[in-house]
């Protein structure tokens, strides 16, 4: 019963973070919220360390855990890495994309349309991770692949928390992965390399990110 209250918490914990109903740099008590989710302490504590396993949240010793707050600079140097990794990704995707590989990001693209309108976050990032990893499997590039996994799993992270997915009127993603799969098809290496640093750049551009003053105090 403990782990599947475990799964419980960490799922309606997960999701407040994504939706923003709890906020950046907010600490998670585990008193607090066994009390508000009416349940012990001992599956708080084990949905606690999930979310700080995959990044949501950070332990500071001494003080317990908050929900993670990267700054601005942290953000731009981790696009600015993965602008670079990515462009050269599409370089050589060019050269070695087969034709099921350019069926499987098809799909994807079709699938995208959906995805907004239904405002499902959970397969957008699915879906978003699905094609970037598509195309850095297709450079045939094993550790090029590898740190572009490791780069979508912390970008992914900036986006759930700053990306304004459930306000946005249109969803520039999908023009803008139609222009770079159109690229791929066309074996043209310039210009896929360009759409993908397009992309990226207009995603980093597209996060809603809160610069805090100096003199700024959290309590």
């Amino acid at each position: 019963m403990e782990k599947n209250n475990e799964e419980i918490v960490y799922q309606k914990l997960k999701n407040a973070i994504i939706k923003r109903y709890i906020k950046q740099g907010t600490k998670l008590v585990e008193a607090a919220l066994a009390k508000q989710l009416g349940v012990s302490r001992t599956p708080i504590r084990g949905a606690i360390r999930r979310l700080a396993y995959e990044g949501f949240a950070r332990h500071e010793p001494n003080r317990g855990v908050y929900v993670i707050e990267p700054t601005v600079e942290e953000i731009k140097e981790t696009f600015f890495v993965r602008r670079q990794l990515e462009k050269a990704a599409a370089g050589l995707a060019v050269i070695n994309i087969t034709d099921e590989q350019l069926e499987l990001l098809e799909s994807y693209l079709q699938e995208e349309d959906k995805i907004f309108a239904d405002r499902d976050i959970e397969a957008y990032y699915r879906v978003n991770d699905g094609i970037h990893l598509a195309i850095a499997r297709a450079s045939n590039n094993d550790v090029l692949r590898r740190y572009i996994e490791e780069l979508l799993n912390r970008t992914r992270i900036y986006l759930i928390l700053c990306d304004p997915f459930f306000s946005m009127p249109i969803y520039p993603d999908q023009h803008e992965h139609r222009c770079l799969v159109d690229a791929l098809k066309t074996r043209d290496r310039a210009k896929a390399e360009k759409e993908m640093e397009i992309h990226l750049q207009s995603a980093f551009e597209g996060l809603e990110i809160r610069e805090l003053p100096e003199d700024y105090i959290a309590l």
